[in-house]
């Protein structure tokens, strides 16, 4: 009886050895960065995907992102119909030609991954694209993507806002046009107001010795003094003018600002033809010649610089997908310039085990009873 016993328990303690060494065995091939999935099968595709990570704003120049650092700290998690999962690092996803799939080709297509992004109220709003399958079946059928978004910080030498810093130079005798343009109420109205107008009375039209301060991100300025040799009129009308620098700055910023009469000797100054900030300048005059060049209303001191957030942290997206397939496994959320595959391989053998255990332990205990 005793050497059954034995023999029992041996047989026991090496069932339990395998089943550890098989536990550290699936972990560690988990985890591993360049883990190479099986052959695809025809009707293998990705059914979702969704950004698990990314910093939490990012720097943009002329409508381009600078940081040069930020695809590779985004992360994206892909789920395959074969139940494969895998955490892919965007490094590169902006280029013409994407990033390549963690499975490289499905439905025997080589697919790509991409990214388009635009800028908006201080936001980058991203959409990637992941598509598995040819063209010819419709771009929107053999196509995942997933939404995001961050905040977006100025770059350093970005244009943040602009002010006047000395009037122009001409004394208006008479205004453009009295009381607001807000209580025209019908085209009609508008084309006899618009008829009445004399462009010699403009201010937007008039702005030789108007010198402009542009203030930049970090906290420098630059200013322009306007004349008919240093600027180009781009688009003008009797209340309205937009004009451009000749010479761009030392950054490449594009110099665009424009002009918008107010009535009453009053006009406002905007970036580009963007909307007006609500500073409203008034402009020499037969009545009152030395106007208060600075509004009580614009801002005494320059912005300061803003930094981009070296944060990182986790990123929620709506993610679109083809099928509606639940995800509730989980990821270790990083990639190291490659591909992380993740999954539950080693769930069946963690439960072998601690079954197991409880057997061995009965049996002990079984044992010391009997003897």
């Amino acid at each position: 009886m005793r050497k059954h016993s034995k023999f029992i328990t041996i047989l026991l303690s090496a069932l339990l050895a395998v089943c550890l060494v098989q536990t550290v065995f699936v972990q560690a091939f988990a985890t591993e960065n360049s883990a190479t999935p099986d052959e695809p099968t025809g009707d293998l595709r990705p059914v979702s995907m969704k950004v698990v990570k990314a910093p939490e704003s990012v720097t943009v120049f002329h409508g381009e992102i600078s940081d040069s650092s930020f695809w590779s700290n985004v992360v994206l998690h892909i789920v395959y119909s074969n139940g494969e999962e895998y955490d892919v690092n965007c490094d590169g996803i902006d280029s013409e030609d994407g990033i390549v799939p963690p499975i490289a080709e499905t439905c025997g297509y080589a697919g790509r991954i991409t990214v388009d992004y635009y800028c908006r109220d201080n936001t980058v709003n991203f959409t990637v694209d992941y598509c598995y399958a040819s063209y010819e079946d419709g771009w929107y059928d053999n196509t995942i993507s997933a939404d995001y978004s961050v905040k977006q910080v100025a770059d350093p030498h970005s244009i943040t806002r602009l002010e006047v810093t000395k009037l122009p130079d001409m004394v208006f005798t008479k205004p453009l046009y009295t009381g607001s343009r807000a209580d025209i109420s019908t085209e009609e109205e508008w084309n006899e107001w618009e008829k009445s107008l004399d462009v010699n009375n403009s201010i937007s039209n008039h702005i030789d010795g108007m010198e402009i301060t542009f203030y930049y991100a970090n906290g420098e300025k630059c200013s322009v003094v306007a004349n008919s040799s240093n600027l180009k009129i781009i688009a003008t009308v009797p209340w309205y003018a937009l004009y451009g620098v000749e010479n761009d700055d030392e950054y490449g910023n594009n110099l665009y600002f424009a002009v918008t009469d107010e009535g009453d000797y009053k006009f406002s100054i905007s970036l580009n033809s963007d909307g007006r900030d609500g500073t409203v300048y008034t402009a020499k005059s037969v009545d009152n010649p030395n106007p208060a060049v600075k509004p009580t209303s614009t801002e005494d001191t320059p912005a300061k610089p803003a930094k981009p957030s070296d944060n990182i942290s986790s990123a929620t997206s709506d993610v679109a997908t083809n099928d509606n397939a639940n995800n509730n496994n989980s990821t270790n959320g990083t990639a190291n310039n490659g591909v992380v595959a993740t999954g539950n391989f080693a769930t069946p053998a963690i439960i072998t085990v601690v079954m197991l255990s409880a057997v061995a332990v009965m049996f002990v205990f079984k044992r010391k009873r009997m003897f």
